[in-house]
């Protein structure tokens, strides 16, 4: 397939600028054209013969019209003339031999060249390769590091619900019981009602009976210190009730916190996971691609 004009133009600069830029004023290599004009390898290969072969037509050396022996001979027109005529024909063979040589230097350089930069290029595809492998492997081991926090957080989670619940359990337990101690205070006011109309009734019957005012007087202290003795036990029973409670309502608002916590820290870690695993799949993907096959090489033919 013929080059496009531009992008021979693009190598001729590439190498004209290098030809200039050598101070030995030696050919540049393949591989330094091909990095400056950005060019494929083959097309740098086979533009720079072209290239080569200007060079040399350049600097050839301009033949006169005719040799002063070639004068000498033609004004004699005797039998020099011939062998004049030969000695040119053998300067002009040994000048097409010398460029034919020349030429096939060329091309010999032109396929070392070529074959050391695919050699480099082999080479910088294969460290890529590597590091995109340890790449792969690092995206791997912090997904599964993520992975492993991920489920620890769930474990988490899963024992902070455990524990919300056992403690939502048992401030239903003290309400339960809360409810029975007040049942039991409200019966013992009721009691302590009974007691003080008992009490009346027999400060009633005292102002009818001297003799026993002195029994029922007792009686009625009797019955006020118990009813003081329960009032004092069911206060206590309340404090202890609600001190109780407010320490498991703490303790179970600790626990829902706790559990809010660990969903947070669980739902982020599931976007890291997530954000992961999404680079890991890209680049396995571009792992993934055919690379495109170099251009058959030029076997490097022996040196004259």
């Amino acid at each position: 397939m013929a080059l496009s004009p531009d992008i021979k133009e693009r190598i001729f600069a590439a190498a004209d600028q290098l030809h200039a830029a050598s101070e030995t004023g030696e050919f540049p290599s393949v591989e330094a054209v091909r990095q400056l004009s950005r060019a494929g390898m083959n097309n740098v290969v086979e533009a720079m013969k072209e290239w080569r072969q200007q060079q040399r037509k350049q600097v050839q050396t301009v033949r006169e019209p005719m040799p002063a022996a070639l004068q000498a001979v033609l004004q004699d027109m005797g039998q020099s003339l011939w062998a004049t005529a030969q000695q040119l024909a053998n300067e002009s063979l040994e000048a097409a031999k010398a460029a034919f040589e020349a030429e096939k230097a060329d091309l010999i350089e032109l396929s070392e060249q070529q074959s050391e930069a695919f050699d480099t290029q082999a080479a910088e595809l294969e460290r890529v390769k590597t590091q995109a492998l340890d790449a792969a492997q690092a995206h791997q081991d912090a997904t599964e590091r993520a992975a492993a926090e991920l489920a620890a957080v769930r474990a988490e989670l899963a024992q902070a619900l455990t524990r919300a619940e056992r403690a939502e359990a048992k401030a239903d337990e003290i309400e339960r019981r809360a409810t029975d101690l007040r049942a039991e205070l409200d019966r013992a006011h009721q009691d302590a009602d009974h007691a003080r109309a008992g009490l009346a009734e027999q400060k009633q019957a005292a102002q009818n009976a001297t003799a026993e005012r002195d029994s029922i007087r007792a009686e009625l202290v009797k019955t006020q210190a118990t009813i003081e003795a329960e009032r004092k036990a069911n206060q206590e029973q309340q404090q202890n009730t609600a001190t109780e409670l407010a320490a498991m309502r703490a303790e179970l608002n600790q626990e829902r916190k706790a559990t809010a916590e660990a969903r947070e820290k669980a739902a982020g870690l599931a976007g890291q996971l997530e954000a992961t695993q999404a680079q890991a799949s890209a680049l396995l993907a571009r792992l993934d691609k055919p690379e495109a096959k170099p251009a058959t090489t030029r076997k490097k033919e022996p040196k004259a």
